[in-house]
C-alpha cells in the first residue's frame, strides 16, 4: 500500500521515539508503571483477573510493549505489532513472552493468518493514521464473532491553536533538535508532562481529535457495544477511552 509523505513521516517520527527517547524506552524500568499496569488494564476494560486469564490479545500499535508486558503478566496470550521496527525490536527484548510482528495496522489481518483475538487493544494508534473509520474496520476484522471485545484510546478534544501552531515550527526541525526543543519547553513549563508524551503528541504529522459521536456511530455500524470509561490512572484526561463488545450467541 503506498503511504502519503504525512504516514511516512508519522511513522519515522515513532521509529524515531521508541528508539531514542529515554524515558519512552524506560517504561518498562519504571517500578510503578511494572507494579500497576495489571490494574490499569483491568480498570479500562472493566474485566476481573479470573476473566482475562488465557484470553488471546492482540496489541495494535504496540510501541515499546508497556501494554503488552501488562497482558502478559494477567498470562494472556499477547501478539503485539506495530508499523515501526523501533518498537518491535524494543518490545522483542522486553517482553520476549509476546508474538511480535511488524506489520502496517491495515495489513494485520493477513500477517496474522487471519487468527481471530478475545481481545483487540489498540492505544492511541489509530488518530495517527491516514484514516481513522479504515483503521477502526481492519481492527474490527482481528475480533472474535462471538464475545470478542475491542478498546481503543483516541484523541478526542479540540487541543487548541497553540498545538497547532507548535506542531507547525517543531515540523521545520530534525526529530533530534524536536527532542531539544521539547525538553526546553517542559522546563520552562510552556509544556506540561514528559518528553515522550509531548514528542508523541506534537511531533507526527498524522494527529486526528475524533469526536465522541463519530467514533460511536462507528462501533453502532458493526452492532458493537459502546461503553466509555476514564481509567484512574487517567483521570483527567479529556480523551476517549471506549470498549465494544460482540454479542454472545
Amino acid at each position: 500500500m503506498d503511504k502519503s509523505k504525512e504516514e511516512i513521516q508519522t511513522i519515522e517520527s515513532f521509529n524515531y521515539q521508541w528508539s531514542n527517547l529515554i524515558n519512552a524506552k524506560n517504561i518498562l524500568s519504571d517500578p510503578n508503571w511494572i507494579n500497576n499496569v495489571e490494574s490499569y488494564i483491568l480498570d479500562e476494560l472493566q474485566v476481573d483477573r479470573d476473566w482475562i486469564r488465557g484470553k488471546t490479545v492482540i496489541d495494535v500499535g504496540c510501541g515499546g510493549g508497556r501494554w503488552t508486558y501488562g497482558f502478559v503478566k494477567l498470562d494472556c496470550k499477547v501478539t503485539a505489532s506495530d508499523v515501526s521496527v523501533g518498537p518491535c525490536n524494543y518490545t522483542t527484548e522486553r517482553v520476549p513472552q509476546a508474538e511480535v510482528i511488524q506489520s502496517d495496522l491495515f495489513e494485520l489481518p493477513a500477517k496474522v493468518g487471519g487468527r481471530k483475538f478475545d481481545i483487540v487493544w489498540c492505544w492511541g494508534v489509530i488518530h495517527h493514521t491516514g484514516n481513522p473509520k479504515a483503521a477502526f474496520d481492519t481492527l474490527t476484522k482481528l475480533m472474535r464473532p462471538d464475545g470478542g471485545i475491542i478498546h481503543i484510546y483516541v484523541y478526542s478534544f479540540d487541543r487548541g491553536i497553540r498545538v497547532k501552531v507548535l506542531r507547525k515550527i517543531l515540523n521545520l526541525i530534525s526529530f533530534n533538535s524536536r527532542k531539544r526543543l521539547i525538553s526546553m519547553m517542559i522546563k520552562m513549563r510552556i509544556l506540561h508532562g514528559d518528553v515522550h508524551g509531548c514528542f508523541d503528541a506534537l511531533s507526527p504529522k498524522l494527529n486526528y481529535e475524533i469526536k465522541e459521536t463519530e467514533l460511536k456511530s462507528w462501533f453502532d455500524s458493526y452492532e458493537l457495544s459502546y461503553r466509555l470509561h476514564v481509567p484512574q490512572w487517567a483521570n483527567r484526561s479529556r480523551d476517549i477511552f471506549a470498549t465494544g463488545s460482540r454479542r454472545t450467541t
